[in-house]
């Protein structure tokens, strides 16, 4: 099943994604591999300015032609994608994460933080996304989309937790990659064992 779905024609969403998504090709894959994306036509369309209508679907057309040339599994290179974007963002806004915050804690700030963008902004595109603490070492994750980047979503929370040096386990009631209409992910930070 494939879960990169692009149209041409839909256009890049800004040059910071642009360069953490080149960063992370040429980090992963090799310089050569990013060159190669560059010179594939059918990403010229979309190397364009910001678009209203075309947020949210940024990454498709790299992230296919980034499994076409690497033959990588897709929802794997969303996945390590999503590690190398915790980083790059944890750096970016360190000064606003208090150095107390746990993984979970991390993930509902975030998750707040998200939401007031998208209010302030009055965007009409807004990830269907919901996070709620169900108890002291779980966060229950909400999410549905038809781009389906819930690989993303655990590798950003997998970042967090191996930047915090945490360890952290994942269950998942539903997800669409599997038929369900939404991905419902538990995280869990396992009680550490006695010394």
């Amino acid at each position: 099943m494939n879960i990169l779905r692009w149209s041409p024609g839909v256009p890049l969403v800004s040059t910071s994604l642009q360069v953490a998504f080149a960063k992370f090709v040429s980090l992963r894959f090799g310089e050569e591999t990013w060159s190669k994306l560059l010179h594939d036509s059918s990403l010229a369309a979309s190397m364009e300015p910001v678009s209203a209508t075309g947020r949210g679907d940024a990454l498709m057309p790299l992230l296919m032609a980034t499994t076409r040339i690497t033959n990588e599994h897709a929802a794997a290179v969303v996945e390590e994608l999503g590690v190398f974007l915790a980083g790059q963002l944890i750096s970016r806004y360190q000064r606003r994460i208090d150095p107390a915050w746990s993984t979970l804690d991390l993930i509902m700030h975030a998750n707040r933080a998200l939401a007031l963008w998208f209010e302030r902004r009055n965007a009409t595109y807004e990830p269907a996304m919901r996070c709620a603490r169900i108890g002291e070492r779980t966060v229950r994750i909400v999410y549905a989309s038809r781009r389906r980047l819930c690989p993303l979503i655990r590798g950003m929370i997998r970042g967090v937790a191996e930047h915090r040096g945490e360890a952290i386990r994942f269950l998942e009631g539903r997800c669409m990659m599997k038929g369900s209409s939404f991905c419902e992910i538990l995280v869990e930070l396992p009680v550490a064992a006695p010394a």
